[in-house]
């Protein structure tokens, strides 16, 4: 059963690494914002009114921005909950008479 607890174990860390691999590739690839340098004739947009479904979406999106520090660490977490789900389907699954032989 010690076996069939490790190897779901490594599997569960594997496939929940993913996501964070995937991220991972996503911010090493991507360009810089600091390099991009706006020379358009933009001016102040004062006294403007917008609707109110464009100032949700402006708010929720900000807002959203602001918890990339939580993000972060959930996404780290889903290595070690694949691994702890992995051992605990493994366990179940011992108790029901699965075993790891070699053949």
């Amino acid at each position: 059963m010690r076996a069939l607890v490790v190897v779901l174990m490594v599997l569960g860390l594997v496939v929940g690494g993913i996501p964070l691999l995937g991220v991972l590739i996503d911010v090493m690839t991507s360009s810089d914002d600091n390099n991009i340098v706006y020379q358009g004739a933009y001016a102040p947009l004062t006294n403007v009114q917008m609707s109110r479904d464009y100032e949700s979406s402006l708010n929720l999106y900000f807002d959203s921005q602001s918890n990339a520090s939580r993000n972060w660490f959930i996404l780290a977490s889903f290595p070690f909950l694949g691994a702890g789900l992995g051992a605990l389907t493994a366990a179940l699954m011992g108790r029901r008479g699965w075993r790891l032989t070699r053949a």
